[in-house]
């Protein structure tokens, strides 16, 4: 791992700013490090959703992709790389923690590779969090990529064994993986029955299912409504589903075919969850 040797660090962030997993927990890694006194840049082509915060050590750099009619698809990677060294450049940062292998990692490493050139040498920090791996992963044309960005990469983490053991698996990776579990500020959340608003959805006797993701295909977001489907055979019971994505057309029709629309509930996106 890097030696730290600092006391206060400028902390480049990169990550998708969407709903998501991944989105949230590095937001919720800048502010935490933010509080901690360390000045902390977010980069991506958007603000963060759960950025929503003051704070002078908090900044936020968007990455601007222009459309040129000489590309026919937008290279983001490559504005993404610009925008890493600009930012490194300017506010003098000493580390970039990036969250996926593809494109962030792959974009930093580009932008390392420049700023070696100029003499600066910019540690960075690759987290793994499943999508990068299991899916493009399978993709082979990307395979020697992601092997790049993990192997170059000055510490890797991944958020469960799981990825990590997957990620072993199927790529030839030389770097060690360590294993940063996904957390929870249990100062901000706490187990707390609020029986107003259990109420405002379900009755005493039903019970609460809920599901939360960003709706994509490799959520089985058909599998929650089958499998609740199954529940609701042998007990009262009420779906929140909390999201939003592609697939929630598909769900809305599944929802019909099942005849289950009364006791399911489609809430949307919500930043506080």
């Amino acid at each position: 791992m890097i030696a730290l040797k600092q006391n206060k660090y400028k902390i480049g962030i990169v990550c998708y700013p969407t709903y998501g997993g991944s989105g949230v927990v590095a937001t919720e890694l800048g502010m935490a490090l933010a509080n901690k006194n360390h000045e902390v840049h977010f980069i991506s082509y958007s603000q963060p959703f759960r950025l929503d915060v003051f704070s002078n050590k908090i900044n936020f750099h968007e990455v601007s992709v222009p459309d040129y009619p000489l590309f026919e698809y937008i290279p983001y990677e490559h504005n993404l790389t610009a925008k890493l060294v600009d930012v490194v450049l300017h506010e003098k940062l000493n580390l970039l923690h990036v969250h996926y292998a593809i494109p962030h990692a792959s974009a930093a490493l580009s932008a390392k590779q420049i700023l070696a050139s100029k003499g600066i040498d910019l540690p960075i920090i690759t987290t793994l969090h499943g999508t990068d791996i299991t899916l493009l992963g399978k993709d082979k044309s990307f395979k020697s990529v992601i092997e790049f960005a993990i192997n170059n990469s000055d510490a890797v983490t991944a958020v469960s064994q799981s990825l990590r053991k997957d990620t072993l698996d199927s790529f030839n990776i030389q770097k060690e993986i360590q294993v940063v579990p996904n957390f929870i500020d249990s100062n901000l959340y706490k187990y707390k029955i609020d029986e107003d608003l259990r109420r405002s959805f379900v009755s005493k006797e039903e019970k609460l299912i809920i599901h939360i993701s960003n709706f994509r295909k490799v959520k089985r977001v058909q599998d929650v409504l089958k499998v609740f489907a199954k529940i609701r055979e042998k007990i009262p019971s009420k779906l929140l589903l909390i999201g939003d994505g592609p697939e929630r057309l598909e769900m809305e029709q599944l929802c019909r075919n099942l005849n289950l629309c009364e006791s399911i509930r489609f809430i949307g996106k919500l930043k506080a969850v």
